[in-house]
């Protein structure tokens, strides 16, 4: 393998070596600790921003006077699924958007990465399938000129089916490019990125009814995803980006999860046989796999976070069950933490992402009612260091039962709410036609009754800095930062190390591993931003 120079580049966005926001070439030539001596930066061109879509008077009502008195701040959520119509052509968009109006909500969680594929056109990943998507058409550029002009500013949150990569059992995508088939069935070079059951199976369901998914395990799909939301945020004017099924797959308990790259890395971290594969109940591989998704949820934050630091990073996360009781190690013993492992408790106090929303789908007869309590009451408790926005499945009960949890949810105090979903707002009802959505919107307004602005995420606005430092294919390197603060950390299978809240200003980076040149970067971390070094290896000298 060849060495791996200290040339990095940082994505130092707002420093003040940078005329313009954009990405500085860093470069050392020396290991003397004198900045002005080691270190050179030349701004890149800016970044260009999304082209706005040209587009005629929207149909909407007259913007309210600013006088207009406001309910107090808070987020007033609704999923907008793309199994449904909702942003598939301009009209449907133009519906969603005065609809929410109507309503009083203030930001649409709207899918546009449902099975690897793309809803908007500026996309590393093909357009999805979907014969009802508008030819030609970008469902998320036009909702977000539509749904950022106007009265009632609305947010977007860009939805990212994060690990299902295929629903066809035996039917491939039809384009080439997508990663099912360039990373699916292993083609006996073990490089495959399915997730797989303990005993090879790749395909999760029953029959036909199923799904393939990647595996967080293997670094190539942890970079990649994050890549993907990256994209997004570099491409679109997005207010945040939602991850959904961030997790395991819940099916078979815990017998998930065997990708080849997971189970070698796993065995060389342990030292066990490496033609070995660890028990599903072992301990250690379910604390292992518990880390694969959260260092996968720290990636896509860092990196999204570089790109724009104002961006909300959330995730649709799983309560399911009963809930946990008063023990304080309850938490450890519920579904998302020893079923699919996935464990936002200590997602939000790490403060990886800015808050979750948890999917609280429960019905509203006992003995699910009392579960919603529990859980609502238990989440609202355990915010962290972030944030709640309680997630309620309005769409599994009538009317009254909707209305009903949604006023338990926001008596807690949560950020805010959002309900589950745009095309079923409850159980009989319907946002499919004109009359259909008014009577939704006058259904919400009883509960909603004026507009409010979205509330503020206060940690976005303290004077903490943020640190990706990027060491491509080395595992557990070992990474110092001296400073304001010390830190020490070891890369995770993607060669990433990261902190978060970090005190601003002068910093030396070291990077210990076999073949990384023993010299130190010098940084300056900026408030509020988040700075990116990236180790690329030394060109071959001929």
């Amino acid at each position: 393998m060849s060495r791996l120079a200290i040339l990095a580049v940082a994505c130092l966005l707002g420093v003040a070596l940078l005329t313009s926001t954009g990405a500085a070439s860093v470069s050392v030539s020396t290991p003397t600790p004198q900045r002005s001596a080691s270190i050179t930066a030349t701004a890149a061109p800016p970044t260009p921003g999304p082209s706005p879509t040209a587009l005629p008077p929207a149909p909407t009502a007259a913007p309210t006077a600013t006088t207009a008195p406001l309910d107090p701040p808070e987020l007033r959520g609704v999923w907008v699924d793309a199994f449904h119509d909702g942003i598939k052509t301009p009209a449907q968009v133009d519906d969603l958007v005065s609809w929410a109006r109507q309503a009083n909500v203030n930001a649409l969680f709207v899918q546009v990465r449902r099975r690897g594929d793309a809803y908007y056109a500026r996309s590393r990943e093909p357009r999805t399938e979907d014969p009802d998507l508008q030819p030609d058409f970008d469902p998320l550029q036009y909702l977000i000129d539509r749904a950022h002009q106007g009265p009632q500013r609305l947010q977007v949150h860009a939805w990212l089916a994060t690990l299902p990569i295929w629903l066809k059992r035996d039917t491939p995508p039809s384009d080439p490019k997508h990663p099912f088939n360039l990373h699916g069935f292993d083609d006996g070079s073990g490089t495959s990125w399915l997730m797989l059951r303990s005993d090879g199976a790749a395909w999760a369901g029953q029959g036909d009814a199923g799904m393939y998914y990647l595996d967080p395990g293997n670094p190539a799909v942890a970079r990649y995803t994050a890549d993907v939301a990256a994209d997004v945020v570099r491409s679109y004017d997005v207010d945040g980006i939602h991850l959904d099924q961030v997790r395991y797959y819940e099916g078979d308990a815990g017998t998930w999860g065997y990708n080849p790259t997971s189970v070698a890395r796993f065995n060389q971290r342990y030292g066990r046989d490496p033609l070995s594969q660890p028990e599903p109940d072992d301990p250690l591989w379910a604390a292992w796999r518990r880390e694969q998704v959260t260092a996968l949820v720290r990636r896509v934050a860092l990196e999204v976070k570089a790109v724009k630091p104002s961006v909300a990073l959330t995730a649709a996360v799983v309560g399911w069950g009963k809930g946990p009781d008063a023990d304080p190690a309850a938490w450890r013993r519920t579904a998302p933490y020893t079923v699919v492992f996935q464990d936002w408790e200590q997602w939000l106090l790490d403060g990886i992402v800015d808050y979750v929303v948890p999917m609280d789908y429960y019905r509203e007869a006992d003995p699910q009612a009392s579960w919603f309590d529990t859980w609502t009451s238990w989440q609202t408790a355990h915010r962290g260091q972030r944030g709640v926005v309680l997630g309620v499945g309005t769409y599994l009960n009538d009317s009254d039962g909707a209305m009903a949890q949604l006023h338990r949810a926001r008596a807690l105090g949560p950020l805010g709410v959002a309900l589950y979903s745009y095309a079923v707002p409850w159980r009989d009802g319907s946002n499919g036609t004109a009359d259909g959505r008014g009577a939704t919107a006058a259904w919400l307004r009883g509960l909603f009754l004026r507009p409010a602005p979205i509330p503020d995420l206060p940690w976005q606005g303290r004077p903490v800095s943020g640190l990706l430092v990027d060491v491509p294919g080395h595992e557990n390197a070992q990474v110092r930062l001296d400073g304001p603060a010390a830190r020490q950390w070891a890369t995770d299978g993607t060669g990433a190390a990261s902190g978060t809240d970090l005190l601003p200003g002068d910093y030396r980076l070291t990077v210990t591993a076999p073949d990384v040149d023993p010299a130190s970067v010098w940084l300056h971390l900026i408030p509020g931003r988040t700075t990116v070094v990236r180790f690329t290896p030394r060109p071959a000298v001929s």
